[in-house]
């Protein structure tokens, strides 16, 4: 015997799933925000003396989920030839120190002090997204 859906159920489930996208772009977009608030904050902090290191500062998407943002430093910008056969990137050289230079850091402690903010401004966007939608 097949079972008939109530309609009001229907409209339930329909309801939910387009909250769930509605909330889902909400995020994504605020997610993106606090990502480049935090590349700038951390271009800001770089050491300004080291070369491209505060132009290597820059926001990384997820290939497979767009709810995955990485902020990273380092790479082409700052790979320099070494003495020994392997290229070398400063950036970490910069923020963990060497034993011939002292550590400068400027992206975890950048991400430590902005951390709990981004957060909350992720909740407080997820949650203002879902009141002014369930207020219908």
């Amino acid at each position: 015997m097949a079972r008939r859906i109530n309609q009001s159920v229907q409209r339930f489930r329909k309801l939910t799933e387009e909250l769930k996208a509605e909330v889902h772009a909400e995020a994504v977009k605020e997610l993106n925000a606090q990502a480049d608030n935090l590349v700038r904050l951390m271009v800001l902090a770089a050491p300004h003396d080291e070369g491209n290191l505060e132009h290597s500062v820059r926001k990384v998407p997820d290939r497979t989920k767009d709810t995955v943002v990485r902020v990273v430093a380092g790479g082409r910008l700052t790979t320099r030839p070494a003495v020994s056969s392997k290229p070398f990137d400063y950036a970490r050289a910069d923020e963990f120190g060497t034993a011939k230079m002292a550590a400068k850091p400027f992206f975890f402690p950048t991400y430590r002090l902005t951390k709990k903010k981004m957060i909350s401004a992720m909740k407080r966007k997820i949650t203002k997204s879902i009141k002014s939608r369930s207020a219908e």
